[in-house]
């Protein structure tokens, strides 16, 4: 008698630019290597046709939608794929697709995983309530112990329910030896990079809490040579880029750096920085661009709060700055530039080898897949 094959759905938002988005790719693919069925469900994106590559099963749906009186129809619709499909185990990624698909998993007596890669804060009871929702799952995977606290520290009775699985990085993307000469000659164009002049990179969403203003503040007073690209900077308004290129004009600093789009080819722009820097002025909930840039053999500077003090070993794989401290962020991007080739590589191979042993995708992938196992087990047992 052939072995059941287990069906995991994921749904999230949007399957576009991420590290959710990346994690919701990567665990698809460990499902169907591992002899899963591997469902997602989002509102699209363009990495869908990678999913399909890998052999997922991808429905869209209007699942990013914050309007509750379109929920009841998205549900139903949402209800006929979890029973066609024959569906053991619901991952939500998100508050909306959760509120959504947990009324099902009672319905039809579906375990639901959530994820929570979000920061808890002080609110009212209304968002209080509406963040309760990523609570209330069979079991809760918190990115980072830094999101296990949050949890625990606003929604101490679900303590019991946490599971700590740190976002990994694909080993193999993000080697330096995968990644080809013509890759990286393109995005240097594209960049407009000169020669012979250190780069500092950050990439992040553009969002103001991202760090943006801090980092253009820093370099003001930075002494040495050096050009910085803002990756993703030219995604925001034209309100969000005129304000970061009032404080490049104020500080003189037109010809070092300059604004762009996020990246197709995130390892071959991160492997042009000498520093990646994560100035985010709010705790990241993990910041799985640090870790990538580790991978990478790269030197990440950030601010000592959030998940960049689990991925940082100051002056060992990086450099940790007094949070929201200007100053002593430019003092530690100066430190990083400063390196001699020696200290840089010797930095460089210890990032690889914490990233290989503490974050890697295998690791996070097995866990996740362990755990999506014992759920079921449970729910069955219990049910």
């Amino acid at each position: 008698m052939n072995k059941k094959k287990y069906t995991i759905v994921q749904i999230l938002p949007a399957l576009n630019t991420g590290g959710v988005e990346r994690g919701v790719v990567e665990i698809s693919k460990a499902l169907i290597d591992f002899d899963f069925r591997s469902i997602v469900i989002s509102s699209g994106g363009y990495m869908v046709p990678q999913l399909k590559r890998n052999g997922t099963i991808h429905y869209k749906l209007d699942v990013q939608t914050k309007n509750p009186f379109k929920w009841p129809k998205i549900r139903s619709q949402l209800k006929v794929i979890l029973e066609n499909e024959k569906v053991d185990l619901i991952h939500v990624c998100s508050r909306v697709p959760a509120w959504i698909a947990f009324p099902l998993g009672t319905i039809l007596n579906i375990p639901v995983v959530t994820s929570v890669h979000m920061r808890f804060r002080k609110s009212n009871f209304l968002k209080k309530y509406y963040n309760s929702i990523l609570t209330r799952g069979s079991s809760i995977i918190a990115i980072s112990k830094h999101i296990e606290d949050s949890i625990k520290k606003y929604f101490p009775k679900v303590s019991d329910k946490i599971k700590v699985i740190h976002r990994g990085v694909d080993l193999d993307l993000f080697n330096p030896a995968n990644i080809k000469p013509a890759r990286i000659i393109a995005q240097s164009q594209l960049l407009n990079l000169k020669d012979n002049l250190p780069v500092i990179i950050m990439a992040a969403r553009p969002a103001m809490w991202k760090g943006y203003l801090s980092l253009i503040k820093a370099l003001s007073k930075v002494d040495q040579n050096y050009q910085c690209v803002l990756i993703g900077a030219s995604d925001g308004s034209k309100k969000f880029q005129d304000i970061l290129i009032k404080y490049i004009i104020k500080f003189n600093l037109e010809t070092k750096v300059k604004l762009v789009n996020s990246s197709k080819d995130i390892q071959a722009s991160l492997i042009l920085g000498d520093i990646i820097v994560m100035p985010s002025i709010t705790p990241e909930p993990f910041g799985r661009i640090i870790l990538e840039a580790q991978a990478l053999g790269k030197i990440p500077v950030a601010y000592d709060h959030g998940g960049a003090s689990e991925t940082i070993i100051n002056e060992k794989n990086g450099f940790l700055a007094e949070p929201n401290n200007i100053k002593s962020l430019a003092e530690n991007i100066s430190l990083a530039l400063s390196l001699k080739v020696t200290k840089r590589e010797k930095m460089g191979n210890f990032s690889k080898k914490f990233v290989s042993k503490n974050f890697s995708h295998d690791k996070m992938c097995k866990l996740t897949l362990s755990l999506y196992k014992q759920c079921i087990a449970e729910y069955k047992t219990n049910g």
